[in-house]
């Protein structure tokens, strides 16, 4: 067998998607449990990003974090928190498109023609995330099409990335 035949068993796989990149996909969007169940597993994983952060600095740094960590008044939690939050999405969201929330319930963000957000838009969705009382944005927003403003500002949708699979009878 030689590798000019096509049957190489070293060769790089092709993409079926790359090859019908012209091909318009309809987009579904997410329901409001589906949004509901990552926006909860993100939030875990944040508190655990804190979390194991804590854990290090209470390491590296003995008591005098632990202390310091204690005397944190409610607004320099909250601030710490935000943070956390905004570089969480970005860098999951403005890298590949979903957070490990997302990967669980088989949701991406796109941008509205379906297309790979920019850093900018992952970026605004983040900063969108802080506004008080954003999370009922989504929770009062229309049932097909379930947008709240971390998706309407920066113009993004939040998508089914796979498609439902049909059980055997």
């Amino acid at each position: 067998m030689t590798p000019s035949d096509g049957d190489n068993p070293y060769e790089s796989p092709r993409s079926a998607i790359a090859e019908a990149a012209d091909t318009a996909v309809a987009l579904v969007p997410a329901t409001k449990l589906r949004r509901f169940v990552h926006w909860l597993v993100d939030r875990i994983v944040v508190v655990g990003i804190i979390l194991l952060a804590m854990v290090a600095a209470g390491v590296v740094g003995g008591e005098e974090v632990l202390d310091w960590a204690e005397r944190l008044t409610w607004w320099q939690d909250q601030l710490i928190g935000f943070a956390v939050t905004i570089v969480y999405y970005t860098l999951m969201e403005g890298t590949t498109g979903t957070t490990i929330g997302k990967l669980l319930t088989g949701t991406r963000v796109v941008d509205e023609a379906g297309r790979r957000i920019s850093f900018l838009q992952a970026s605004l969705r983040s900063l969108s995330r802080v506004v008080p009382f954003e999370a009922f944005s989504v929770l009062f927003a229309d049932d097909e099409d379930p947008r709240g403003w971390h998706d309407r500002w920066p113009k993004t949708r939040v998508v089914r990335s796979r498609r439902p699979v049909a059980l055997p009878a």
